[in-house]
Formats: structure tokens, sequence, C-alpha cells
């Protein structure tokens, strides 16, 4: 018997497009920048990019607007991952038509970093871009940092049942997800909301320190959504500044706190705010390595309150949150600190977090799977019950975060030998496909400069490791399971 799909694709086709006439919508604002400093160049760029969004995305809303939107779970990992894609295709469009154009590979590149807040760039000079591609960058980054169908879930009525609550478990990093509000549309807004605030505020704070004021907004919102595209060929180290630093890092510690622990602790006032045993464990896992970073500058000769305090926590908060900011040459502090490094880009921060890697939370699951297995073996009849916080970690939960942690290690490891083969040193690979996997966006030895030098087939390769590291492997994989077109 022929097996046929029940696949609703004019459900998914006017969601699609209703989000490519919003990323339109989007390119008015640095179209507009653009207008004002004269970038005739970047205009007709994003007036391109623009007039393309706007008929591929508003086509599909018109010849399906009688349709009303219904999806089940599969269809639900099917628009995130169509979405996610079609958001870089046309928003690399830009890239390639501005002032200073890059080909298809780069372009798709730098766009899948903005909106995996990777923050890897194949600019090696952003300095000579006009300012409408500089926001632009920022702008993506920031969207993509609660998420691109997350954003459309505040704003869009027909989402606020339980369709909506798919769309944002499937998009929404960790274990589990809570919610603010019993209905997911408040939770979308209440959640963009604190994530507004708190990037206004740091744009402030960013403007007290002596940045310019469209210094301040792009580094916020890089900053905020642990992206980490910067605005100058120095990174932070530009501005020579230890208050911006500070508060920068202070910052990149919030964008790594999952945003609903954070709204409820505002609305409550801070009370409680130490109980959550993850955001203890996260705080504890920056505190130490940043001592055991400031300790390593110490014996290579660092001195002052700079090179043994500021640096290495400002470093490790970077790395850990996947922001990708550099501050210092992390390079020159020797292998242990590039260990170090490579430790806290896969671990990651706190599930519901804008950060990437493996999330905290699975790495204490791991470890309390270990002791767990050890007291078992001394003591076989002893019942030991698993718990993140408060929450009991049951079987099939356990499996599946093994699993992923198996499955993320693994493309990094395919990463890096496939990058090896392009003869590319095992360490700078290996760096480079675990910071692609886990959003960071740092680079090291071959991509210290930048990831403008790799050949196009393996930028391809590396944007698709943003993307599973993005939306978390299994989203992007049920794709290719034969059972899911049937």
């Amino acid at each position: 018997m022929k097996r046929t799909s029940n696949i609703r694709y004019r459900s998914l086709l006017k969601i699609t497009g209703w989000l490519i006439v919003f990323e339109c919508v989007l390119m008015v604002l640095p179209l507009l920048l653009s207008v004002v400093n004269g970038d005739i160049q970047d205009i007709k760029a994003f007036a391109a990019a623009m007039a393309v969004a706007g008929v591929a995305g508003g086509l599909p809303v018109v010849l399906n607007r009688k349709e009303s939107i219904k999806l089940n779970q599969r269809e639900s990992y099917l628009l995130i991952s169509t979405v996610w894609i079609a958001f870089s295709l046309f928003g690399m469009l830009p890239f390639m038509m501005c002032s200073s154009p890059v080909p298809f590979a780069d372009a798709f590149f730098e766009a899948m970093s903005g909106f995996t807040t990777t923050g890897a760039s194949v600019y090696s000079d952003v300095e000579s871009l006009g300012k409408g591609i500089l926001l632009w960058r920022a702008m993506i980054q920031w969207l993509g940092g609660l998420g691109i169908v997350f954003f459309l879930i505040a704003i869009l009525p027909a989402l606020n049942n339980s369709r909506g609550t798919l769309l944002f478990n499937v998009e929404t990093t960790g274990i589990s997800h809570d919610k603010i509000h019993p209905h997911i549309r408040k939770t979308a807004s209440s959640l963009w909301t604190v994530y507004s605030i708190l990037t206004l505020a740091l744009a402030t704070l960013l403007l007290l320190g002596g940045m310019d004021i469209f210094d301040s907004i792009c580094v916020a919102m890089s900053t905020l959504s642990t992206g980490g595209f910067s605005t100058r060929n120095e990174g932070i180290a530009y501005w020579h500044s230890g208050y911006i630093a500070s508060v920068m890092t202070v910052f990149m510690i919030i964008g790594g706190i999952n945003f609903i622990f954070i709204y409820n602790t505002v609305v409550n006032r801070f009370r409680g705010v130490w109980k959550n045993e993850v955001v203890r464990i996260f705080l504890a896992t920056v505190l130490t390595a940043g001592a055991v970073t400031g300790f390593i500058i110490w014996t290579r000769g660092g001195e002052g309150f700079n090179d043994l305090v500021l640096s290495p926590l400002f470093h490790v908060s970077s790395a850990i949150t996947s922001t990708g900011f550099s501050y210092s040459d992390f390079g020159t502090w020797g292998n242990a600190s590039l260990a170090i490094t490579m430790m806290l880009m896969i671990c990651g921060a706190c599930a519901g977090s804008t950060s990437g890697g493996i999330k905290i939370d699975r790495i204490a699951v791991m470890f309390k799977t270990l002791r767990s297995e050890i007291t078992y073996t001394l003591f076989p009849n002893h019942l030991n019950r698993i718990t993140v916080g408060d929450r009991s970690v049951d079987q099939r939960n356990l499996v599946r975060i093994l699993a992923f942690c198996a499955f993320y290690i693994l493309i990094t490891g395919v990463g890096a030998l496939l990058m090896s083969a392009f003869g590319y040193d095992l360490t700078d690979s290996f760096f480079a496909s675990a910071s692609c996997i886990g959003n960071s966006g740092l680079g090291y030895g071959t991509t210290a400069a930048g990831y403008g030098g790799l050949p196009g087939s393996l930028k391809m390769f590396l944007s698709f490791e943003m993307l599973v590291g993005r939306l978390e492997i299994f989203t992007v994989f049920v794709l290719f399971y034969k059972s899911f077109w049937k």
C-alpha cells in the first residue's frame, strides 16, 4: 500500500511567509541608516533584499490566506528548521550586494552565524562595512537570541494555543520547558519585554562608558543575545575600558541564565535567587574557571587587576555563554587556558538562555548519573533518584540527555576531522568545530582572524553545525529520518 504524507504544507507556507515578510520589515531600519549615511550601494542592497523577501514571503501568505493554521509536533519540527534556513537565505542578501560584497557561501555563513548567535565572521575588517550592514548583523543576532519563531508567537494571536506551545517547546533550548503564563503568547511577550529592557539597560550603561550611541546599541544587542558580532576590528579591546569590559561581563552572564528564571526573579523581587541549583552551578563554574585562568596568566608573568581578574573573567564568561567577544589575546595564555576555553564552549550556560553548548543542566545530570552508577556499584540495592533542582529526571529524559551529549561530541569530532582533511591543524580544526556547533564564534589559530579564509564547502558545513547546535540536534536530524515523511 502506498504511504502518503499528511503534512499540512499550506499551513507551513503561510507561517513561513509571515516570518519572511517580518524579516523584510526588519530591513527598513538598516536601510534608513544607510540612507542617512549616504551609503548608496548599501541602500541598493537592502532595497533589493527587501523586494525579494517581500515577494517571496507575501506570495504564500496571499495564496494561503484562507488556510487555517494547524500544526502537529512533526510539522513543528519541519517549520522550525525551514524558518531558520529561510531567514538565513534571505538575510544573507544584503551581504552579497553591499559595498563590501561576499560570495554565496560567505554570505550564508555570516547570516547563519548571526541568527544562531554564533558570532563567527567572514569579515576581517568590519570597520570597512557600512553602518547599515553593521546594524543588520547586530539585529539578526538579537532576534535569534530568544528565537525567530518565538517572536512570531508573541505577536500572532493564532498561535496562542497548543500549536504555539509546540513551537515554543521545539525552539527553546533545554531539558524541559516552563511557562510563565497559562497562555503561551503571554509567556512570549513577557520574555521579549524582559529581553528588550535588559538590552536597553546595557546600551545605556555602555553609552555612559564612552561608546557612541551606534556602537552601544549594536554591542548591547550582540552581548545580551550572546552573539559576539562587533563593530570594531579589535573587538571590545578597541575601547581600552575596564568599565565597559566589567559591564559586559555581567550582562554576558545574565544572557547565560534561563530567561524565565530571570523574569520570575525580578517579579519576586530577587527572593529565592540562590535556590536555583543550575544557576549556582553556572556561577560557580564561571568563578572557578576565571580563578584558574587567572592563576595560569599569573604563572606566565601577568600582573594587576586587569590581567589576573578582569581579563580571565571576561574571557570565561564569553566562552561559556557562547558570546565569543574577545578582550585579550587568549591564544598567548598557553595550552592549559586553551583547553579550559574549549571545555567551556562545549559545556555552555543554562538551558532556556540565549547561549549555546550542551548546557549546564545536562552536564549536571551527567555527573549525577556518574555518581549514581558508582553508588549503585557499591550498593546494588540502593535507590538513587537523579534531580536537577527540585525536578526529578525520569529514565526517558535521562536517555535523551545522554544521547544528546554523545551525538553532540560525535558531530564536533566529525567537523574537526572534515576540517583537518582540508589540511588544517587538528587543534585548530577541533576548536573551530566546537566553536560553531556551540554557537560561540571564538577563533583560534587558523580562525583567529576570522573564518573568511576557509573554503566555501567547509563554510557550508560549519553553517550546518551552527544550525544543529542552535536547534539542539534532534530538531534538525529528525528530518533525515525516513519515517518522518511517511
